[in-house]
């Protein structure tokens, strides 16, 4: 059994960071320690406001907080290389990634840096950073150290609700099995950078201008010491994706592979680091999840190999709707789906592919605040609820879509929800009448749905229905 960093059993670090070979690539500076010791995140829902991890992150928080700007280490700096208002941009600033496929392994990269100016500046050698599991029952609120107005780790740029501990997430806003349940790795991580990450960030913020509430903003949201813990839980769930089975990261993919990113250590030092580098937590990062199982670890190999599994997607319909405005009232569109019926049975009922209703050109002015359940084929004398076989998901902007947050180019946002289960069930009730149907939601307050208020509407250009197929991998003939 490997052995685990804690007060009882830590390992006395020796000499400098060194590198690491791994099959021909040198990789980057590797955490100082034994091989066989390893740093636990725990659960923030096991601590209270006394336990030595979070004093610890309360001392470095602090710390970082009284550095110059200028220095990478601090707080300012660290915050700005996910993404700021400030200018003009420093080394790494604004370079955190959303929409795309380095999601994952970007933010891997940045916990991992952040982590360890944390445990420099905490002077604490066990230090790891918490995760928060919101989708567990009993921590849907802000963990409670997190509402304390005299802790290093509060802030008022957050829901008002959410800082007293009247406010909580909704289950169907940290759901995240339909991302798990994605086998390729594009559309499990887009389906959980939808839910629960887009929608957490957007209901902590709450409603209002960035200025109001940061975590709602792509600028502003690293600068809450909640940032860290919510990303941690991400971070998580790459792991628990891959223990589904079958499922395997963008190995064979040479721009995820070799694509750079810069990060500071806790010496302020400038460095860079690739997907291939952050594949094994436990290997190459040296840090556990508490409670998760067993790690798969995939590697970049050396020489060429090719995927076991292929996915192509391809386009079936372009749906012919009208622009679609949403606000603070529901939302239904007709769609048409007679001409296609067979056609989509057909997908639906495959064990090799997955049938996709994407949302694209979506866009708002500013952050609108809210969340929006989406139906589709929700029955005309059936009211939206989550455990409908015709909810395919929920959507909240955050990064991609808005205006106001875009630095040097605005790009609008897509959504992409998986519908096999609701056209089966449509059409298994022989359903005539299909919409579209978009509830916008909230937080609950005192175990109530909160009304929502929409800070901005949003405008969706165009709907279509995609298809991903899966066919076994080798190489090409």
């Amino acid at each position: 059994m490997k052995n685990q960093i804690n007060r009882r059993n830590f390992f006395v670090r020796a000499g400098a960071a060194a590198s690491l070979t791994l099959l021909g690539q040198t990789a980057f500076r590797v955490e100082p320690v034994a091989a066989s010791s390893l740093f636990v995140r725990r659960n923030v829902g096991g601590m209270n406001a006394f336990d030595p991890v979070i004093t610890a992150y309360r001392k470095a928080v602090a710390t970082m907080h009284a550095l110059p700007a200028s220095d990478p280490r601090s707080w300012t700096y660290q915050a700005a290389i996910h993404a700021t208002f400030a200018s003009p941009p420093q080394t790494a600033w604004n370079t955190c990634q959303h929409g795309n496929y380095f999601f994952w392994s970007w933010h891997r990269m940045y916990l991992y840096w952040f982590e360890r100016i944390c445990r420099r500046m905490a002077c604490d050698d066990c230090f790891a950073l918490p995760y928060w599991d919101y989708n567990s029952p009993s921590e849907r609120q802000l963990p409670p150290m997190f509402r304390d107005p005299s802790s290093d780790l509060f802030v008022s740029q957050r829901d008002p609700n959410m800082n007293s501990g009247a406010g909580s997430l909704p289950a169907w806003a940290v759901d995240y099995s339909a991302g798990l349940a994605q086998v390729n790795f594009s559309s499990a991580s887009s389906s959980l950078e939808q839910t629960p990450h887009n929608i957490v960030h957007v209901l902590v913020g709450g409603p209002g201008a960035c200025a109001n509430g940061w975590m709602g903003c792509v600028p502003t949201a690293a600068q809450d010491p909640i940032f860290f813990l919510h990303h941690c839980n991400m971070d998580r769930l790459w792991d628990l994706w891959l223990a589904q089975g079958g499922r395997v990261d963008p190995v064979f993919d040479n721009t995820w592979k070799n694509t750079k990113y810069t990060f500071f250590d806790e010496e302020g030092a400038q460095l860079e680091m690739t997907g291939c580098e952050v594949l094994r937590a436990a290997q190459q990062l040296h840090y556990v999840y508490e409670g998760e199982p067993p790690q798969v670890n995939d590697f970049c190999w050396p020489i060429i190999k090719f995927p076991p599994i292929i996915f192509e997607k391809e386009v079936i319909l372009r749906l012919s709707i009208p622009p679609i405005t949403l606000g603070a009232e529901t939302v239904s569109v007709p769609i048409e789906l007679k001409d296609l019926k067979q056609r989509l049975i057909q997908f639906a009922e495959s064990k090799d592919a997955t049938v996709f209703l994407d949302l694209d050109g979506v866009e708002a002015e500013r952050q609108p605040g809210v969340a929006w359940q989406v139906y589709f084929g929700l029955p005309a004398n059936a009211g939206p609820a989550e455990e409908s076989p015709y909810y395919i998901g929920a959507m909240a902007l955050f990064g991609p879509g808005i205006h106001a947050d875009s630095h040097d180019k605005f790009e609008p946002a897509h959504f992409s929800f998986a519908v096999n289960r609701a056209l089966l069930a449509g059409f298994k009730a022989n359903q005539e009448r299909w919409t579209l149907t978009f509830v916008p939601r909230t937080i609950v307050i005192d175990g109530k749905p909160a009304q929502p208020k929409v800070g901005s509407p949003v405008k969706i250009a165009s709907a279509s229905f995609t298809v991903e197929k899966q066919k076994p991998g080798g190489e090409p003939k």
